[in-house]
C-alpha cells in the first residue's frame, strides 16, 4: 500500500509509475531512513530553485518521489568520502556543509538554509563528497534517492540545468573566497558584514548567521583571529559588536577595508 503525503495526486503517481523503469508501488513506498510524516513536503518542492521552472502539475511528481527525514541537531547527515545515492533538500533548519581536512581541520564551505540543496555534486558525477554534512538546529530535509531523480532529470532536463547553474554560482563563490584568503582577517570580515541581510529591518545593523566559530571557519581564519578582528574594527569605530548582533556604524570603512576582498 502506497503511503501517501499532502501535495500529491493521483495524475501524478500515475505518470510516476508511467516512466520507463518506474518504481512498483512497494518501492515508491519511502526507504528505510529516518522517516516522518510531514504533510508539507510538497511546499518543499515548490520553495527550491532547481525545481523552480517545472510546472505545478509536474512539481507534484516531482514530490511524491520525496522523503521527509528529520535530522537532530548535531547530527551527521553523511560523513566525508562515504558514497551517498540521496540528494537533500532543506526545508526547515539548517545544515552545516564542511571540508575536513587530512589534520582533521574543518572548513566552513556554507551553510543550506531552507529550499537549498546538499548533493548536486556527487549525484552528477558519482563521485562520494569530500565534505561532511551537519544538522546546526533540528532539521527537516526532503530525501530524493538517485534512482527516482534519475528517472526525473530524463524527463525535465530544466532540473539538470538548474543544478549546474547552482552548482556553477557556488563555483564563483568559491572563487570569491578563494580570492580573499590573499587579503587580511579584517578586510575578509568586512567585506562578510556588509553582504550579510539588515537584522530586523534595520540597514545599520546585522546578525552574525552562526557561532563565531563557524564565522572564523567560513572566513578561512582562527576564532582567535575573528575576536581579534571584531576588537579591532569596534576600536576603529566601524562596528559596535553586542553579541551575534554588530551595528555598522561606518559602512564607508568598512566598504574601504572591504575592497581588497571582494
Amino acid at each position: 500500500m502506497l503511503r501517501r503525503y499532502g501535495g500529491t495526486n493521483t495524475a501524478a503517481l500515475t505518470y510516476v509509475k508511467s516512466l520507463p523503469g518506474a518504481p512498483c508501488d512497494d518501492e515508491v513506498m519511502p526507504r528505510p531512513l529516518p522517516i516522518v510524516d510531514d504533510p508539507s513536503h510538497g511546499s518543499c518542492v515548490r520553495r527550491v530553485p532547481i525545481f523552480a521552472e517545472l510546472a505545478p502539475d509536474q512539481q507534484d511528481v516531482v514530490a511524491l518521489l520525496a522523503r521527509p527525514v528529520d535530522v537532530s541537531q548535531g547530527a551527521l547527515l553523511h560523513r566525508a568520502g562515504e558514497a551517498t545515492r540521496v540528494l537533500f533538500v532543506v526545508h526547515q533548519g539548517h545544515l552545516k556543509v564542511s571540508h575536513l581536512f587530512p589534520t582533521g581541520r574543518q572548513r566552513l564551505l556554507r551553510v543550506a538554509s531552507p529550499g537549498d540543496v546538499v548533493g548536486e555534486h556527487a549525484f552528477l558525477t558519482g563521485a562520494p563528497p569530500d565534505y561532511e554534512v551537519e544538522a546546526l538546529e533540528p532539521t527537516q530535509v526532503c530525501a530524493f534517492a538517485s534512482a527516482d531523480l534519475t528517472r526525473l532529470v530524463a524527463h525535465y532536463p530544466a532540473i539538470a540545468l538548474s543544478m549546474l547553474r547552482s552548482l556553477s554560482e557556488r563555483l564563483t563563490d568559491a572563487e570569491r573566497r578563494l580570492a580573499q584568503t590573499t587579503v587580511d582577517v579584517p578586510s575578509r570580515l568586512a567585506a562578510f558584514l556588509l553582504e550579510l541581510p539588515p537584522a530586523n529591518g534595520d540597514p545599520a545593523r546585522v546578525r552574525l548567521p552562526w557561532p563565531k566559530k563557524d564565522v572564523a571557519s567560513y572566513l578561512g581564519t582562527t576564532p582567535e583571529s575573528l575576536s581579534r578582528a571584531l576588537s579591532g574594527l569596534q576600536q576603529l569605530g566601524a562596528i559596535g559588536v553586542h553579541g551575534a548582533d554588530v551595528e555598522l556604524r561606518n559602512p564607508a570603512a568598512l566598504d574601504a577595508l572591504a575592497e581588497p576582498a571582494t
